[in-house]
């Protein structure tokens, strides 16, 4: 779907350092040429946006499916807002490192022209960087009006996900190896009837603390595959539920 090019495009000012004979400042690699045509380009991104949240009831027959993605949706923007904000202050910090360093470099190597010229070229793309932030910002805050609007209109509440009041499994994993992990793992079990469950325990085992075992046994794991009670059953099958995208209201 568009809507997640749309928040990987917005989410994210592309910056680099560039060199120059002994000369560092950082620099946008996105195409930037005014902030009028920078809005221009980002307001076609959010018309796309838009037209496919409007078309939502279309593609997202029942409105428990609707709600699910919209809430979804609400909390990547939250999380985008966060991300973004945290690329723009170590980038700044960046920028006014390199800055003031060039600074003591220019009384030693550089006659004042070529510094006066530098330090121009420096604080063009400094401001830059400023702007394109802030666009961003304003982007994103006009998509999630579009989302709460739309959302409104659906009679649907938006609620954010709390991730301070939910219990955390503890993992030595970096976030892309989780993600990849369990992406492999959902698909060799639907696929695969005779998935190793040994390996699979011990991996569990291995990376993960439950609630109520800091260094949980593998073969203990690799019974409970399928010797499960009633209870467990229906936990996890509400956590099924609350991840489903498809359930009729």
């Amino acid at each position: 779907m568009f809507v997640y090019d749309f928040i990987e495009k917005i989410g994210r000012i592309e910056v680099d350092y560039s060199t120059k004979f002994r000369k560092r400042y950082l620099t946008i690699t996105e195409e930037f040429s005014s902030e009028k045509e920078y809005q221009k380009k980002l307001d076609e991104y959010l018309i796309e946006f838009r037209k496919e949240i409007h078309s939502l009831p279309f593609s997202l027959n029942t409105k428990q499916s609707r709600k699910a993605f919209l809430n979804n949706l609400y909390d990547e923007f939250i999380y985008t807002k966060e991300n973004l904000n945290e690329q723009f202050k170590k980038t700044i910090a960046q920028s006014q490192d390199c800055i003031s360093t060039q600074r003591v470099r220019f009384k030693c190597c550089f006659p004042r022209y070529f510094q006066k010229k530098y330090l121009k070229e420096a604080r063009k793309e400094y401001q830059k960087l400023h702007i394109a932030f802030t666009v961003r910002m304003d982007k994103i805050e006009n998509a999630v009006d579009v989302l709460k609007l739309s959302a409104l209109n659906d009679g649907i509440d938006i609620k954010p996900f709390n991730c301070e009041s939910q219990d955390r499994f503890k993992t030595k994993l970096s976030s892309p190896e989780l993600a990849y992990l369990t992406f492999k793992i959902m698909q060799k079990v639907s696929e695969d009837p005779n998935f190793n469950r040994t390996h699979l325990s011990r991996l569990l085992a291995e990376n993960f603390s439950t609630k109520k075992a800091a260094f949980p046994k593998a073969s203990q794991i690799r019974k409970q595959f399928t010797e499960v009670n009633d209870s467990v059953k229906n936990r996890v099958e509400t956590l099924f539920n609350e991840l489903s995208d498809t359930i009729s209201s």
